[in-house]
């Protein structure tokens, strides 16, 4: 259900629904800016961040961020370092290296189950103590 929140780039105010705590005027803005970043990286592929940030003058905290949503990738000879949050390896983009990203997947996955057993046997054992519908009074109100 959206929600009005101010925008964290110009702080007007906006209905946010999912995503970064942004307006829609300020994700085209950082769209262009990608697309800035993007094409700068394509035609200069050894560039690090502060060189990326000086020549397309986008904010070096918003190149990282493109490159934790996976947007960007840095390459295996790149002096730029980017580590799991969970086990501190070296990752090319995201937030967590491949055996993270399985583990915490398997771990969701099993969650999942639980509660969904939870949930039926705690349906179960409700429904074999009651019955199917009744009375919560023996005499009726109407009469």
């Amino acid at each position: 259900m959206p929600e009005v929140r101010n925008c964290k780039r110009c702080k007007r105010i906006f209905m946010f629904t999912t995503g970064p705590q942004i307006c829609e005027a300020c994700k085209k803005l950082e769209e262009d800016d990608f697309e800035k970043v993007r094409l700068f990286v394509r035609d200069f592929p050894g560039a690090t961040i502060q060189e990326v940030s000086r020549e397309t003058e986008v904010p070096t905290q918003l190149i990282y961020r493109f490159l934790k949503d996976g947007r960007l990738e840095v390459t295996e000879a790149s002096p730029i370092s980017l580590q799991c949050e969970n086990c501190g390896s070296r990752i090319k983009s995201g937030r967590f290296c491949v055996t993270c990203s399985k583990k915490l997947a398997t771990d969701m996955m099993n969650a999942g189950r639980s509660l969904k057993d939870n949930i039926k046997s705690d349906s179960d054992t409700q429904s074999s103590k009651d019955g199917g519908l009744r009375y919560m009074h023996n005499d009726r109100k109407d009469k």
